[in-house]
């Protein structure tokens, strides 16, 4: 019985070339190398901005190229807080986390309620005892 080799798809680095693992399932894909702190994305746009200035076309796509690594940023956040809300450990906890809330708020009201309830009973019996005395 042979095992199965684990086929991760890869994709090059835009920067370097070399092959970057893909998140297997939906998410946008990773354009630069993953496990060198940034280095690779960091030395991709430091060389568009040293063209960024560039007249014509050059400039443009180096300007252009800024925007969708900004925009990928984003995206990547966005797409992390997602999977962390929309899982369903994350659906989990703000569930437990309501119904925690809603708990406080129920016996908050029923402290209250039952104060309510005390005062009025001791305001009729002090209006007993009034009653009483003016007879």
């Amino acid at each position: 019985m042979d095992a199965q080799p684990s086929t991760t798809e890869t994709r090059p680095c835009a920067h370097c070339g070399r092959p970057v693992p893909q998140r297997v399932g939906a998410g946008r894909p990773f354009r630069y190398c993953r496990d060198n702190d940034g280095a690779c994305q960091r030395a991709s746009r430091n060389s568009r901005m040293r063209h960024r200035n560039a007249p014509g076309l050059p400039g443009q796509v180096a300007r252009t190229w800024e925007a969708v690594d900004r925009l990928d940023q984003i995206v990547e956040t966005l797409t992390e807080s997602l999977h962390a809300e929309l899982s369903p450990v994350g659906v989990q906890r703000q569930l437990a986390q309501a119904r925690a809330e809603a708990a406080t708020e129920i016996a908050a009201a029923q402290t209250e309620r039952d104060e309510a309830r005390d005062d009025a009973e001791a305001a009729a019996a002090d209006a007993a005892r009034s009653r009483e005395l003016a007879r």
